[in-house]
């Protein structure tokens, strides 16, 4: 089958060859000053060719049409035989982008690969483990999306998230490779290697629970109360922890990682950051399957503990040191098509970390107690999903995601403290894509349950003093106490229900310009709970005499006590009563997005107009983006955009509102009395609607193409307005305004906090994989340059005072500025250097991938006492503690056996660190206070695929 495309591309206009020529090479050396050019042997004319940019429209079908479409679509001649397309269906393709990219996202799980032959393209079939090595072909690592993006959008791909060194194998890690994407500078310490929790993220300097995660275009944030996971957030009577990722997605489920980070598309809301969009896998054609284990441990890490914290890391009895740890991930996938229209795919992954720790704190040994104790981290992930083409214009996909966490912990120096935070939850979705005479019509309905809960082994604590029948504690200790118990149960869950319906209108003319319109309407169903199914009791006072117990009494014990006493018993309880609060809400959102070609220039107008009956707000966030080709074949194009983004606001702040309410004291004046009621607690959290927090944001990028590599500088400013903040009111209110039943230092919820951020980053990204000598080397450069101001506090529970609230001046480092002047405190690196490659040698079936990351030098800015008088006025003060630049290396080598036809066993090491580099982590609590980064760290991976 020959196929000779009957449309000519556009030829530049209104340019000279020799200006063009003059004005590449002036951006040129712009890019040179950040990065070298890779040169490589292709002919000029083929890279030419293919790295043209065109509009493409081809449904999933039968991949012997949609090979002639793509002929006439990007006017390049399809040679082919026909017996090797037979059976075969291709993936479908819409929006403006290379020819390259879009032939390879064509062909993507159809076992074909291509080449560019004497001006025509050639496919053949990619050689079997049977045949020899498995050959891989035209890869690109970290690239632009199917839709002109306008440089807001990237893709990281399959082969770089198999390839990646990313350990964990969670979807964050996988985004270290994006400029505009900044860490906490404690996501590597040396203390906690143990953890299985995906990593807090800031995009562009925005909150980090204020990104939009979603799987295959569905929302999984977890809004119960995504910024509390921290060790004192864990031991709370009245709340359980959890993280803005409401599922944990192994990251081997997953086809491709979508990040938005600018520019982004009406279609997307409920962001102040960015919007990362997990795209689970699609079945291959054939039946196949893999099953792998993968394990690190204490022993193949190389630790960096500070002398002075040496021995209690040593001796550790909580999860803030883990010195011993063993970490294990199995997974195994099932796939492949019952027919030729319609396939399944089946995969699971079980993470599994046990923490080995002392069961008492400062080395101290019980002669009756258990002095082992181990903390547990487990995360599995679950994953059906089936594809179905019902025919030439009607694609239906479901797939359900089941993604259960549970983290195990104890209390130190307590007996039978045990207790499991739960979290994670499942989502199921539907997914319809109609290809209408006038519209692509796809159509989503998701379902989620996800939860923040706890359950523990006791439901009542008390504190004994130390006696010799309550003689687990140290009684070495100044009121030597021998405690035990819990703090009961807790559930917090959220459910929801979403029905999605997006048009991508087909291209119409209006005059000399081309117009392609997407609109779209979005529903939503909320339901949120914080529950105490059964009450909790705590002793807070303890009386000893030397009386005897009376009764069948669970609070007194009779037996010598250190202070020469014999008996102790409670006389004051507090009882965290059973309770209920739920709330839900209903939110909607209307959008309508219009591309417009007008020759060179592009623009890209849009409205997002969203409302709901929680804060009862509607907010109309205008989007703008374009671009300005001035050659017309996309080798040099200017970027510019402005937009807003309206973030979400929290159940935390309605579900924190009453739960105190539940709680009572009780005391009784001898052993032998019954409890009475001596007071009911006023509730410390008030709610009251509040704004929705938005971020304004401008943006102007340069993308050039030179020598078959694409540059791409891009500058994003944002500035955010109406973030929340907790504060007590009477800073403001008299004592006859505080409402009745709180207490008169209760905490609300105010849109009190603002932010500005300036992003700088460059991109280098060959547009094809470089050869040698048979092999194969996917590479990207990425800088980046960053500068936030945000003094408000890491999250909304930071508690603001009057002077805050009133933004008085400060004193850092010396000198006065004002409260909202101050630096980040963290996700604040100011610079980032990241080198990615990918290399495969096909002769060895081995793939070793690189990734080289040097984050600059900062400042971390502390709260220091005491305070500065200036000119007779007393400031907070703070000081800056220098923190050296943090270089590190993470590789990966892969190895295959092959076993037979489509079979192989493989071998996988990663090495985070190479060089076992010490790096600085400053503390934001103390000028003292100093950590490091994890050392040198070993994965081991074997497996088997079919």
């Amino acid at each position: 089958m020959t196929v000779v495309a009957s449309r000519r591309s556009r030829p530049a206009r209104g340019w000279s060859l020799r200006l063009k020529n003059a004005a590449g090479s002036g951006m040129l050396g712009l890019c040179c000053l950040f990065g070298a050019l890779p040169a490589y042997a292709e002919e000029a004319a083929e890279r030419t060719l293919l790295s043209q940019v065109h509009m493409f429209d081809i449904p999933a079908q039968n991949l012997a049409i949609a090979l002639i479409n793509f002929g006439q679509q990007s006017n390049l001649q399809v040679t082919v035989d026909p017996d090797l397309l037979d059976g075969l269906q291709s993936s479908a393709i819409s929006g403006q982008f290379s020819s390259e990219i879009a032939l390879s996202r064509l062909l993507q799980g159809s076992g074909l690969a291509w080449d560019y032959e004497y001006g025509a393209l050639v496919f053949r079939r990619l050689q079997s483990a049977a045949d020899g090595a498995l050959e891989l072909h035209n890869t690109v690592v970290l690239g632009d999306t199917e839709e002109n993006s306008y440089m807001g959008a990237t893709v990281i791909d399959r082969k770089a998230i198999k390839a990646f060194p990313g350990a964990n194998g969670d979807i964050t890690t996988l985004l270290q490779m994006h400029p505009n994407v900044q860490f906490s500078t404690d996501q590597k310490s040396s203390n906690t290697p143990g953890e299985i929790d995906p990593a807090d993220i800031s995009i562009n300097g925005a909150r980090f629970y204020q990104n939009n995660f979603m799987i295959d275009g569905i929302s999984i944030n977890n809004d119960l109360d995504p910024g509390a996971h921290g060790y004192n957030e864990t031991r709370q009577f009245d709340s359980a922890p959890s993280r803005s990722h409401g599922i944990a997605l192994d990251a081997d489920l997953l086809e491709e990682v979508k990040v938005y980070d600018s520019n982004v598309p009406v279609e997307f809301g409920g962001f102040n950051g960015g919007v990362v969009d997990a795209i689970t896998r699609r079945p291959s054609q054939d039946l196949h399957g893999k099953i792998s284990y993968a394990m690190t441990r204490s022993e193949w890490t190389s630790y960096h503990i500070t002398r002075e914290n040496k021995e209690n890391f040593e001796t550790s009895s909580n999860e803030k040191n883990q010195p011993e740890f063993t970490k294990t991930t199995l997974r195994g996938t099932l796939e492949g098509h019952l027919t030729d229209n319609f396939g399944a795919l089946l995969n699971f992954s079980q993470k599994r970390s046990y923490l080995p720790l002392r069961g008492y704190a400062n080395g101290y040994s019980s002669p009756t107690s258990d002095n082992d104790q181990e903390q547990t981290r487990q995360l599995d992930n679950f994953l059906l999903k089936t594809y179905w083409t019902v025919n030439d214009r009607l694609t239906l996909d479901t797939s359900i995601v089941y993604a259960p966490q549970e983290n195990t912990y104890y209390r130190e120096d307590y007996r039978d403290s045990g207790y499991t935070n739960i979290n994670g939850g499942w989502q199921g979705s539907f997914k319809a894509i109609y290809e209408g005479d006038n519209a692509r019509w796809t159509q989503q309905l998701a379902m989620s349950d996800l939860y923040a809960s706890r359950e523990s082994d006791r439901d009542q604590e008390i504190k004994w003093y130390w006696s010799d029948s309550k003689d687990w504690g140290n009684p070495g200790l100044n009121n030597a106490r021998s405690s035990e118990g819990g703090f009961g149960d807790i559930y917090q869950t959220q459910r929801s229900l979403d029905y999605k319906l997006k048009a991508d209108w087909q291209t119409f003319n209006l005059g000399s310009s081309t117009h392609s319109l997407t609109t779209g309407l979005e529903l939503g169903y909320q339901q949120a709970t914080w529950e105490r199914e059964d009450s909790a009791l705590s002793i807070t006072t303890l009386k000893r005499d030397n009386g005897a117990c009376g009764g069948s009494d669970p609070w007194c014990s009779n037996g010598l006590l250190l202070t020469g006493q014999n008996r102790q018993w409670g006389s004051a309880m507090m009882n965290y009563g059973a309770g209920k609060i739920d709330m839900t809400q209903k939110k909607y959102a209307l959008f309508i997005q219009d591309e417009i070609g007008y020759g060179n220039l592009t623009l890209r107008p849009g409205l997002r107009y969203e409302g709901d009956d929680y804060m009862e707000k509607k907010s109309l966030a205008p989007r703008f983006a374009g671009d300005y080709d001035f050659f017309g074949d996309r080798s040099t194009v200017l970027v510019f955009g402005a937009n807003r983004y309206y973030g979400r606001n929290l159940f935390k702040y309605r579900l924190a509102d009453g739960r105190q309410g539940f709680t009572n004291r009780y005391t009784r004046t001898a052993q032998a009395d019954d409890w009475t009621l001596a007071s009911r607690n006023p509730n410390l959290s008030k709610f009251s609607t509040m704004d929705i927090p938005y971020d304004d944001e401008w943006m102007l990028g340069l993308n050039q193409r030179w020598f078959n590599t694409e540059f791409q500088l891009k500058y994003v400013n944002r500035t955010g307005k109406g973030q929340i903040y907790r504060t007590r009111p009477y800073y403001y209110l008299d004592a006859k305004d505080i409402p009745e039943g709180y207490s008169k230092d209760y905490y609300t919820y105010l849109n009190a906090g603002s932010s500005k951020s300036e992003n700088l980053s460059l991109t280098v990204t060959p547009m094809q994989p470089l050869r040698f000598h048979g092999t194969s080397t996917s590479v990207q450069l990425a800088l980046d340059w960053s500068r936030s101001k945000n003094a408000y506090g890491a999250t909304y529970g930071a508690g603001l005072d009057g002077d805050q609230l009133d933004n008085e001046d400060v004193v850092l480092d010396g000198k006065r500025i004002a409260y909202h002047e101050l630096p980040a405190s963290d996700f604040n690196r100011p610079w980032t250097g990241r080198l990615t490659t990918i290399t495969d040698i096909p002769q060895w079936n081995l793939s070793v991938s690189n990734f080289f990351r040097y984050r600059g030098p900062y400042d971390q800015v502390v709260g220091v006492s005491p305070d500065a008088e200036v000119d007779g006025e007393v400031l907070k003060r703070y000081e800056t503690v220098a923190t050296p630049g943090a270089p590190t290396w993470d590789m990966r080598v892969a190895w295959e056996i092959p076993t037979g036809k489509d079979q192989a066993m493989f071998v996988n090491v990663d090495v985070t660190n190479v060089t076992d580099r010490v790096n600085k982590i400053a503390s934001r609590e103390s000028v003292s206070l100093v950590s490091y980064e994890v050392g040198r760290q070993y994965w081991l991976e074997v497996g088997y695929r079919f």
